[in-house]
Order: C-alpha cells, then sequence, then structure tokens
C-alpha cells in the first residue's frame, strides 16, 4: 500500500500506535456486503471487517507548513519536511515526514497547525510588549536585558496559547466538559469549589481572592485534579514566597517529589543539588471505586451545607450589626417603655403596621376605629388601645420591637441552621471529602512512580531532555520573570496558574501566558499592585502613546490581573467571598469598603474586648518627613504593654524609616511597611499612620486593606488627633471604629439607624408600588430608583439612599435649637423624605425634599413647615435640597446633585 497515497486506521486500537495498520495490508477492497475485505502481507487469508471498525482513508491533502508551526502533543517540531491530513469528516489522522527520513502516523487529537503567527496577529500590541521589555526590563551588570531574553524564547508561531487572544485574536476561549468526579485533597467551601470547576472547564479563568479567603487552598485543589488527569502545571508569581507556599503545602502531604522548583539559576542549582528519590509509597495504593464514591458522597452532602452555613455567616453578620443599632436606639430612647407585649409579634408585620401607621400621622389623621380593629385582630387585643396612644410613643415602642423581634427571629433560624449542620454532620463530611481525595491523588501518584526508578537531572538535561522531565516533576515553580525559561522553549504546559496577580506587570505577566495552553489567574486588585517608579511611569506612558494601545494594556495604570480582567471578556471570575482569618469587626470595615458587601465572614464574634481601638495623639504637627517620635512613643508606653499576652504582635507603618526606628526603639524587628506584611498575619496588628493629615500615599485604599487584614484579633490604630477630612480611607475608618465602640463623637448628628430603615423603605416603596400616585407626578419610587442609579453612576463609595428618615433620629445636639425646632423635630410627623448616608461610618451626608406628595404646594402652611425644616437642617451642615413632584428630573441632574456636596 502507498502510504503517501491512503492509510488504513483500526479503530478498536485507537491510542494505541498499533491502530495504524497501512503497511501491513496487501489489499483493500469493498465487497457486496458493504464490508472491508482485507488481506495482509503476512497471511493468504482474507478478513472481513466492518465500516465502523476498520477506516480507510485515501487523497489526503498536503499541509503547507513552511510558514507554520506544527505541533505535536504539544511539541513543537521543527524538523518536519512534509505533512499529510487523512480525513473522512468525522476523523482525522496525520502522516509527518521529518528531514531525515523517518515519519510516523499520528491521531488528529495529537496533532496542532496553527494560522498566523502570534506577532502578526497581535500587530501593534506584541511590539509594545517588546518595547516595554526593552526599555523597562531588568538589566543585568554584562548589560543583557532580563525580560528581554525571556521574550526571544516565546514561540510565535504557537497561536493556541491565551496570549493570542490577550493579544486581540477573536478566537473564543475553549470550554472543555466537567470532569466526571472532581476531588477536593485540601479541602473546600462553596466559592472554592466554583473556582476549582471553572478552571478546570475554561481555557482562561480569572479568581478574586481577598485576603484570608482560601486562594493557596483554591490552587492546591486545581493542581490536585490537573495531576489526576496527567497536565503538567506551571505555578508562577512574581516573588518567591508566594510559590513557596504551594510547594511546603505539598511537602506537607509528602508530596513534594513531584514538584521542581525552578526560575532563577540560583533555584535551579538548589532544586539539582537536593533531587530526592521517591518517598515510599507503598501504603498509598488502594482500591479506587469505593473511595471515589465515598469522596462523591462527602462533597454532596458537603455542598448541602454550604447554603447553611453561607446562610448562617450572613445571619451572624446581620445579628451583630442589629445589636449595635438596637443599643443604640437603646440609649437614645433612655427609657423603658414597657410594652414587652410587643416583643412576641413578626418583625415584618411591626414594619409594616409601623409603615402604615406612618401614613395615617402624616395625613393628619388618628388610626381609625376599623384600622385599630384590625391590627387587634392580627396581633393582639392590647393593640387596639395602643393605636390610639401618643404617635411618637407608638412609633418608638414600634421600633423598639423590631429590633427585639428580628433578633428572636434571627436567633430561632441560627438555631435551626445549627440542628442541620449537625444532623448531617458537615465537619465529619468535610473531613472525609479531604481525606478520600487525598486518598485518590496518592494512589494516581503511587501507580505513576513507584514501579520505576528516579531519573535525576543536571542543569543541562532540563531542556533538551523536558518531555522525560516533566514525567518525574509535573509540577513547576518559577517566578513569573523567569517562567519562559523553565523548559524547552518547543514545549508548554498544559496550565499556568498565576498568583499574586495584582503585583504582576502587563510585560511580565502575558509571557506566563505564552507557556501553557491553559491558564489560571489569581489576585485581588484591591490588594498592593505592582510598584511603579515615577520614572518608569513616563516611560510607560511614552510607549502605549507610540504604539496607539488601549487602556486595557496601560502598564502604568493597570496590574496584568486588571488588565486580564478587561480583555478577558469571556473569561469567568470567580469571587472567593468566605473569609476565615479576622474577627467579624475587623474585616467587616474592608468588605463594606472595599468589597461591596460581598464578603461572607466565617469567624464568630464572641463579644471580645478592645478588638478595635484608636488612640489618637495631641494636636499637633508631630511628624517629621516620614517620622512621627510622637507615635513612636504612645506605641511603646501605651499599646505595647496592653498587648503583651495576646499572641503575635506586628506593626504596620507606611514608611521604612518609621518601622526602622520603632524597631530600634523595640529591640524586635517587628514593624515593617504593608509590602512587607502581605501574605501574612498576626493575632494583633498596630498600624502608625505617620503624617499629620492623611496623604495619598498612606490613606491609599490598597494599603488600608492589606493592612487591616493582616490582624486576626485584635487592630490598633495610632494616629495624629489633628481634623481629618472626612472623606478620607482613614477618616471612615476611624468613624467605623467609634461607631462598633459605642464612641462618644464630637457630632451634633446620631449615626444612621439604617438597619431598621432600609427594612422600612422597602416596605414604603413596596406600598406605594401597590397604591400609585397620581399619574404625571414623581413617584417615591421613581425618585428612589433614580438616586440609586445615580450613585451607582457617580461611583460613590459606601453612599445609600434611605426614605422616609425621621428628624428626631437625625439631631443628637439638641441646644442649637429653639423652642419652635425643638417642638418641630420632636414630632413623630418630621421626617426628611430622602436621606444619602455612608452606610461605613453611618454618618448622614445630605437631605433631599420631594414637594408636593402630601400637600399642595400652594398651602402657606405647608410652606411654612418646608421652611422651618430647612432652617433646622442647616443648622446640621444637611439643607436640602428641593424637587417639585412636577419637576423633570433626570439621571444627569440627580448626579450633579449627589455630587455637590459628596
Amino acid at each position: 500500500m502507498d502510504t503517501k497515497q491512503c492509510m488504513i486506521v483500526d479503530l478498536e486500537r485507537r491510542g494505541n500506535k498499533r491502530m495504524f495498520i497501512t503497511e501491513q495490508v496487501a489489499s483493500i477492497n469493498e465487497n457486496k456486503n458493504g464490508l472491508w475485505t482485507v488481506r495482509f502481507l503476512s497471511s493468504s487469508r482474507v478478513f472481513n471487517y466492518n465500516h465502523s471498525r476498520l477506516l480507510y482513508l485515501t487523497h489526503p491533502e498536503t499541509i503547507d507548513i513552511n510558514e507554520k508551526g506544527l505541533y505535536v502533543k504539544n511539541w513543537h517540531i521543527t524538523n518536519a519536511s512534509e505533512l499529510l491530513c487523512f480525513t473522512d469528516g468525522r476523523y482525522t489522522f496525520y502522516r509527518v515526514a521529518y528531514t531525515n527520513g523517518y515519519y510516523e502516523n499520528l491521531d488528529g487529537n495529537d496533532v496542532y497547525v496553527t494560522r498566523t503567527p502570534i506577532d502578526k496577529n497581535g500587530g501593534s500590541k506584541w511590539e509594545y510588549l517588546r518595547k516595554l521589555a526593552v526599555e523597562t526590563g531588568l538589566i543585568m551588570e554584562d548589560n543583557e536585558n532580563i525580560l528581554l531574553k525571556q521574550y526571544n524564547l516565546v514561540d510565535l508561531n504557537r497561536d493556541n496559547v491565551p496570549l493570542t487572544q490577550y493579544l486581540g485574536d477573536r478566537t473564543k476561549l475553549a470550554i472543555y466538559r466537567e470532569p466526571k468526579q472532581i476531588f477536593y485533597p485540601f479541602g473546600c467551601n462553596a466559592s472554592q469549589k466554583i473556582a476549582v470547576e471553572t478552571a478546570l472547564t475554561h481555557q482562561v479563568s480569572i479568581i478574586q481572592g481577598p485576603p484570608g479567603t482560601g486562594k493557596t487552598q483554591t490552587i492546591l485543589n486545581i493542581i490536585a485534579n490537573l495531576l489526576l488527569a496527567n497536565k503538567t502545571v506551571l505555578v508562577v508569581s512574581n516573588n518567591n514566597s508566594a510559590v513557596e507556599n504551594v510547594a511546603e503545602k505539598l511537602e506537607g502531604e509528602n508530596l513534594g517529589f513531584i514538584v521542581a522548583k525552578l526560575g532563577s539559576v540560583q533555584n535551579k542549582e538548589a532544586f539539582i543539588a537536593n533531587q530526592s528519590d521517591y518517598p515510599d509509597m507503598s501504603g498509598w495504593v488502594i482500591e479506587e471505586e469505593p473511595v471515589k464514591q465515598q469522596a462523591q458522597n462527602s462533597l454532596h452532602t458537603v455542598a448541602q451545607g454550604f447554603d447553611a452555613q453561607m446562610r448562617q455567616a450572613q445571619l451572624k453578620a446581620e445579628y451583630d450589626a442589629l445589636l449595635k443599632e438596637a443599643k443604640y436606639n437603646d440609649m437614645l430612647q433612655q427609657k423603658s417603655s414597657g410594652k414587652e407585649w410587643l416583643h412576641g409579634k413578626r418583625s415584618s408585620k411591626l414594619m409594616k403596621l409601623l409603615n402604615l401607621y406612618q401614613l395615617k400621622i402624616e395625613n393628619r389623621t388618628k388610626p381609625d376605629l376599623w384600622f385599630r380593629l384590625k391590627w387587634a385582630f392580627l396581633l393582639g387585643t392590647k393593640m387596639f388601645s395602643f393605636l390610639g396612644g401618643k404617635p411618637s410613643d407608638v412609633v418608638a415602642d414600634l421600633e423598639s420591637a423590631y429590633y427585639f423581634s428580628r433578633k428572636t427571629e434571627i436567633e430561632q433560624e441560627l438555631d435551626a441552621i445549627a440542628t442541620t449542620l449537625l444532623s448531617i454532620d458537615i465537619k465529619r463530611c468535610a473531613t472525609e471529602l479531604r481525606s478520600a481525595s487525598l486518598l485518590i491523588l496518592k494512589n494516581k501518584m503511587a501507580k505513576r512512580y513507584q514501579t520505576f526508578e528516579r531519573q535525576k537531572f543536571t542543569i543541562k538535561d532540563i531542556k533538551p531532555k523536558t518531555k522525560e522531565f516533566l514525567k518525574e516533576y509535573p509540577v513547576v515553580l518559577s517566578t513569573t520573570y523567569s517562567a519562559k525559561s523553565c523548559i524547552s522553549k518547543d514545549m508548554v504546559f498544559d496550565y499556568v496558574i498565576m498568583d499574586e496577580a495584582s503585583q504582576v506587570d502587563i510585560k511580565t505577566g502575558a509571557l506566563a501566558l505564552s507557556c501553557a495552553m491553559n491558564a489560571v489567574i489569581v489576585g485581588d486588585d484591591k490588594q498592593l499592585p505592582n510598584v511603579i517608579s515615577r520614572e518608569e511611569v513616563k516611560a510607560l506612558n511614552a510607549i502605549q502613546s507610540t504604539y496607539n494601545v488601549d487602556d486595557r494594556y496601560n502598564a502604568a495604570t493597570h496590574s496584568f490581573l486588571r488588565s486580564c480582567i478587561e480583555v478577558f471578556k469571556d473569561a469567568p471570575v470567580t469571587l472567593l467571598r468566605e473569609h476565615y482569618r479576622c474577627h467579624p469587626q475587623i474585616i467587616e470595615f474592608c468588605n463594606q469598603k472595599f468589597y461591596d458587601g460581598e464578603l461572607v465572614t466565617m469567624t464568630t464574634d464572641h463579644g471580645e474586648d478592645k478588638v478595635l481601638q484608636v488612640i489618637r495623639t495631641v494636636k499637633g504637627n508631630h511628624a517629621r518627613g516620614h517620622f512621627n517620635q510622637r507615635e513612636i512613643d504612645v506605641i511603646i508606653q501605651e499599646v505595647m504593654p496592653e498587648y503583651a499576652d495576646t499572641g503575635t504582635v506586628g506593626i504596620i507603618t507606611p514608611y521604612r524609616s518609621q518601622a526602622e526606628e520603632i524597631n530600634k526603639a523595640i529591640g524586635t524587628d517587628i514593624a515593617s511597611t504593608v509590602h512587607k506584611y502581605q501574605g501574612r498575619e498576626c493575632d494583633t496588628i498596630i498600624m502608625s499612620t505617620v503624617d499629620n493629615t492623611p496623604t495619598e500615599f498612606s490613606d491609599d485604599p490598597n494599603l488600608l486593606n492589606v493592612a487591616i487584614s493582616r490582624a486576626k484579633k485584635h487592630l490598633c490604630i495610632v494616629t495624629n488627633g489633628n481634623d481629618m477630612p472626612q472623606d478620607t480611607n482613614l477618616a471612615q475608618l476611624i468613624a467605623y471604629i467609634q461607631y462598633n465602640n459605642f464612641g462618644v463623637k464630637e457630632s451634633k448628628l446620631h449615626s444612621v439607624f439604617d438597619l431598621l430603615y432600609k427594612q422600612y423603605t422597602a416596605e414604603r416603596l413596596a406600598y406605594e408600588q401597590a397604591h400609585p400616585v397620581v399619574s404625571g407626578y414623581l413617584s417615591e419610587n421613581l425618585m428612589f430608583d433614580m438616586l440609586v442609579k445615580g450613585i451607582a453612576k457617580s461611583e460613590l463609595a459606601n453612599t445609600e439612599v434611605l426614605c422616609h428618615y425621621p428628624l428626631s433620629r437625625l439631631i443628637a445636639d439638641w441646644d442649637v435649637l429653639d423652642e419652635q425646632e425643638k417642638a418641630f423635630a420632636e414630632s413623630p410627623l418630621a421626617h426628611v423624605d430622602f436621606l444619602i448616608y455612608n452606610s461605613l461610618t453611618k454618618r448622614p451626608i445630605q437631605t433631599i425634599e420631594v414637594d408636593g406628595w402630601h400637600f399642595h404646594r400652594e398651602s402657606k402652611a405647608q410652606q411654612s413647615r418646608d421652611a422651618l425644616k430647612d432652617r433646622i437642617l442647616t443648622k446640621f451642615g444637611l439643607c436640602p435640597h428641593r424637587i417639585s413632584t412636577t419637576d423633570t428630573v433626570n439621571e444627569e441632574a440627580v448626579m450633579k446633585m449627589l455630587l455637590a456636596t459628596s
């Protein structure tokens, strides 16, 4: 048979080289029964084969490979002389001939022929990245540009790596079928499970890992499942410590022998010098099926408990917030009403009654007989006389009862969840899932390695023997900078996992995308970005302007993580939500301020003392440059003695000089900058802010987020006593701590009771939705929606809106009001239509009044009340914006109004 003109494949042997039988066949014809009649060279007998068994392909297509890349099982073939493609539309096979005269037949699944070279497809973007490497890459003593050297190793013909799509190729990112079973040898929770599944089914996936959410654990589970699928993995980061953490965890499970720590020359030398033999794996071999079934059953049970755990954590957060707000409410009421009979009523019923009662008295009508009888029937006979009481007392009692009832309801639901979790024994099942998954992984490694003798390598062996090397070491660790030089340039990994991607710059991160067929980008763009000097920023901006690439590739403003999120629009982004490190009071500031409240705190508040503290020095300009002796004195004399027996203590400051002076004064090396503390944690964190007033650097949100989230049990802020702008992050942190500690603030206004009035707002708007106002008038619902959208479009952080907020709940300093103003403000009728406030600090920002909802504009009495309300609010810095119900109000006008006082 002419192997250039035909190919005969035995499909029953597919996956084995013996499936190609062309050279063994003397003749092949189709008989009248539609079967292949075959005579082999080795026998005179004739055999008949069904078409489903034997494939006879002719008329191959000759593939022009002169300007294309040919890859066989991921290896770049550079010595091919001819490539023939045989296909019937359903099956595809190749015959590749080499320059040395040898040829081989290959399954189509093992062969890839490129379309367009990366540098042609990416155009100016590729040249832009190379220019960044040329101009800003690290230069060694011999004037060699290390990064440019890495760029020269990129195989430009390989267009099926994620770098291609990063540079703008319109080919869709691949999506794969989920493995039959996924294992979790390092444990998991709800969002980690999603992240692992997504990584295994998408060519590119992005994982946002806020502090304390188990980022490394997620990476390890991805690696474990890739090992089970016989894949190779490159794990990279901008520093050695991040990847070292992965190595340590694998070593902890006695799996360190599959890991090669490469990257820099020093790392390679250390690895080669310390190559280990295989561990004793005789006890790792198991009967797989029962253990797989146990893992599957345990995962099913654990997954059932995820929703309950999530709900439990969310309820605990609401419960803690409720207790704080209820305590403030008690402080405001200052006396018990004696209406304990209200406490057994459903909170939703109480809120509905409060709304309807308020609507009654707004219209200057007392609750009528039928209204009182209806609610007496619904909530008990005592309600009849209660609703006939003084309106201010009725409102106050209903509000207090709401807090008590909601607290009881949460406690009951928490008890029910605890019983559910206990009944399914989620802790035991989670342990069994981890244990069974680890057994499966170790069994796989034992079968793979224990029958062979370990092959040892020299540094010079690694690249020419890359295939053999990756069989021994399927997990390779490297810094991002050195990733491209780990193995032969003719080979790429199956997966690259990049950790701490927010600290990786674009020009270096892009290299990692050329190192593997698939990528998992892990990081947190709310933590520290890559550090860029002012001189480098100028160079980066000039290069971007020259090559005219869009802002998604702006190396001066974008970390690699941020760039990937904006470029890979089809790549799924998974947020790891469950937080396990910090005390709830500590992480809740970060959660609300930086993560839009999306984190779910899995730690518990046990009512510990002094979880949050602010110690402010006397007013004055104590900072001298980046050094503040007054804060150092406070730390040594007041703060350190208090935390002497509370476990590990760390001191974080924005400036190196302050850290050095603190360490000298204390005599131990525990103070450092935020950058040195990323990835670390301590029981207690003390922050020295240094500056006389917050600066762009010391008030940087990313720095503060990292600093705060290092603290597990205690956070103490040592800062200047000077007045500081209320919109600074530091001022909001201090206000947040004061609110949580029930600190007495020098303020004329009370903190906003947002938990109670969020419910009231929802109830009121729902009522209005069911009872629409006269057509043509601006409704409360419409105005509320425009305010919410305006806040979102204006990107006003931690800014929310409440409807119909009582004036009496705002005022803390009644002494600034005259008798007429006091009488008005104390009335249960007095309210602001909309209150804009900071949900983090609970501080009012501005008020909005919409005229004409309840009374005609021409009413002189109403105009007088409006003027009185304006006068009162102005005294507290909250002069309202007034809008008529007949005005045409659009989002632009709302945004302008919001930004005017933000």
